[in-house]
């Protein structure tokens, strides 16, 4: 009978998609996976599409403000958190998993509890140079941490950043005709993300003019107005397809977090990142930045003069060899340390090392 191996994590892309990535070298190890996560949200829709067994539960981000939504959001914390730990408790019970292997996000908090009560082995892995909160808390409840940022200087093994494999596998002439873009066009790629999208909307709109000898592929964000469009700018609500539009593109502009920053250098792309604000997110963006140029990416900061650099950034990076890749989850490190954990060595029947990025 094969073991089973909890996956949890979720609120943002960076918190889901490592996680995706690992499950073909985990089953491939023979280990059954499920995924626990919040309910209604971005994670179960994944692993929906993805066949994965998914137990959704609320989970409520803490909100570092002290506006009075905020505030009354904050305040919902505990109950809810006692609620959705009691109840993922009673799934482990009921599933009796091997591990949980968490990415963090407010969304892993509840499957990492509910297991540190049932002293089930606990593998938290940490992409920023800091560990956040919900990782902190694993840590303190006795997580083995792992850290995919070769700079990050808090304890835990380095092992790099799981990527799916199917962003390596799109032809760029093959995605710019899935896309109708022409072959010759110069196309930008512009990712805004959830907290960032706002902030790119308005700049691209207004910079649009100035973008003329690019093809613009603008990701907008679900909840945006619709903008504008022209025969040389597609703009995008939403793309559960991101190996096409990143084969497609020439320079991507998007926010620093860790997962986008390990992708386009894995990818080897030419590419210019944006950290969020310390306020608006934690300030892990900001540290991510030294890693983005040391890999090659160039940095602009989201201040009053952001068009200029941007523009200016833009023809620099040009003339400029792509990023480098970055120590990626490349041989399959995290399902042997897993194993490891486990203590089953005769579950885990193939330890070839399997490229991932």
């Amino acid at each position: 009978m094969k073991k089973l191996v909890i996956l949890t994590g979720g609120g943002t892309g960076g918190h889901i998609y490592p996680n995706v990535a690992l499950i073909p070298d985990l089953k491939r190890a023979g280990f059954d996976v499920a995924y626990f996560g919040g309910k209604n949200s971005k994670e179960e829709a994944v692993m929906k599409a993805l066949s994965i067994p998914f137990f959704g539960f609320d989970a409520v981000k803490f909100v570092r403000s002290l506006s009075p939504a905020a505030t009354k959001n904050n305040l919902t914390i505990p109950k809810k958190l006692h609620l959705s730990v009691k109840r993922a408790k009673a799934e482990l019970e009921r599933l009796k998993p091997a591990l949980v292997f968490s990415k963090g996000g407010f969304a892993s908090l509840p499957a990492v509890l509910a297991a540190a009560k049932l002293d089930i082995p606990v593998v938290a892995h940490e992409s920023d140079m800091t560990l956040g909160l919900a990782n902190k808390i694993a840590k303190a409840k006795g997580a083995t941490i792992l850290k995919a940022n070769p700079l990050a200087a808090f304890e835990g093994e380095t092992v790099g950043m799981p990527l799916r494999r199917e962003l390596f596998f799109e032809d760029p002439a093959l995605a710019r005709k899935k896309l109708g873009i022409g072959r010759n066009e110069k196309v930008l790629l512009v990712v805004g993300g959830s907290l960032g999208a706002h902030f790119f909307n308005d700049k691209i709109e207004k910079l649009l003019p100035k973008l003329s000898k690019y093809f613009v592929i603008h990701i907008v964000g679900k909840n945006s107005p619709a903008p504008k469009v022209n025969a040389r700018y597609m703009p995008i609500a939403y793309s559960n397809d991101m190996p096409t539009l990143y084969a497609a593109s020439d320079v991507v502009l998007s926010r620093a977090g860790a997962t986008a920053i390990f992708e386009l250098a894995a990818l080897k792309k030419r590419a210019i990142f944006v950290p969020l604000p310390k306020g608006v997110s934690r300030g892990d963006q900001e540290l991510n930045a030294e890693l983005a140029e040391r890999y090659g990416g160039k940095v602009v900061w989201q201040d009053n003069s952001f068009d200029d650099k941007f523009l200016l950034a833009l023809d620099e990076i040009e003339k400029n060899p792509p990023m480098t890749p970055i120590f990626c989850d490349s041989n399959g490190k995290i399902a042997n340390i897993i194993c490891a954990k486990v203590r089953r060595g005769d579950i885990c029947n193939d330890k070839k090392h399997l490229q991932n990025g």
